[in-house]
């Protein structure tokens, strides 16, 4: 399947639009290449379906090939994901931690019951049921961590939040996960530039507000806020996710410090 994602530059509509027009890329993407051709064929399918549902706001191909380096370069499990929708970045992660052989290394959590339901399907559909839980709860439930280091066996150790985007939602999954983490681990916030506080529907400043607190709160993290364009033109940034991405490094103790 040579073509794989470069056949998505002839697809209408606003999830394709990495792929398409004159300034696409022309080549398929790495967290694309590296799939078996099974896998891929799940990918498309699921592309197929969620168009004829309408099931769209997945996160693109800029944040899944950085979680890709992340995840993959360093041989990463121990995952807790906050808000998986359709379960785009749910196979995508799993089809990564099958590839290194981290079984039990997904938990990812979202509060609506049917995207969970959908989300189960297609884990199951791609065999992915011994790398990826699929939990239907509130994303800030303090009984969530135990249960997420016990499906691990040991740490978390990469904490990606993409659910509600509300800013008091947010500061709670902060306030939760984040001293879970391991030291060394990581946080990853997807939506975090100006323009995606637009989804935040309760108009109080989103993730980007969340985030700037908190890390203000918290200056012994290393942390960065990778801003896209100034508008969903995506093309307009280096970084070309408009919605952009937080990511915070927890620190290790002082006297474990190399």
């Amino acid at each position: 399947m040579p073509q794989r994602s470069l056949e998505f530059a002839q697809r209408e509509g606003r999830r394709y639009w990495w792929h398409g027009g004159q300034d696409g890329p022309g080549f398929v993407p790495p967290v694309y290449s590296f799939l078996t051709e099974d896998e891929w064929g799940i990918v498309n399918d699921w592309f197929d379906e969620t168009d004829r549902c309408d099931l769209i706001g997945e996160c693109q191909v800029p944040l899944i090939s950085l979680l890709q380096g992340l995840v993959m370069g360093n041989m990463v499990g121990g995952i807790v994901q906050a808000g998986h929708y359709a379960g785009y970045s749910t196979l995508m992660l799993g089809f990564m931690l099958r590839r290194m052989g981290r079984r039990h290394g997904l938990f990812t959590i979202d509060i609506d019951a049917s995207l969970c339901d959908y989300t189960r399907k297609w884990v199951e559909r791609a065999a992915l049921s011994d790398y990826v839980l699929v939990k239907c709860a509130d994303s800030s439930d303090p009984a969530l961590p135990d249960q997420a280091r016990e499906y691990f066996g040991g740490p978390v150790r990469i904490v990606f939040i993409d659910s509600s985007h509300t800013y008091e939602h947010t500061v709670r999954e902060l306030a939760l996960w984040c001293p879970v983490i391991t030291p060394s681990g990581f946080l990853v916030c997807h939506d975090s530039a100006p323009f995606a506080e637009i989804f935040d529907r309760t108009g109080k400043g989103g993730v980007r507000r969340a985030v700037t607190e908190w890390r203000q709160a918290n200056p012994a993290y290393e942390a960065i806020n990778i801003r896209g364009s100034a508008s969903h033109n995506h093309r307009e940034g280096v970084y070309q996710d408009g919605c952009g991405v937080f990511i915070a490094q927890k620190p290790v103790p002082a006297a474990n410090a190399s």
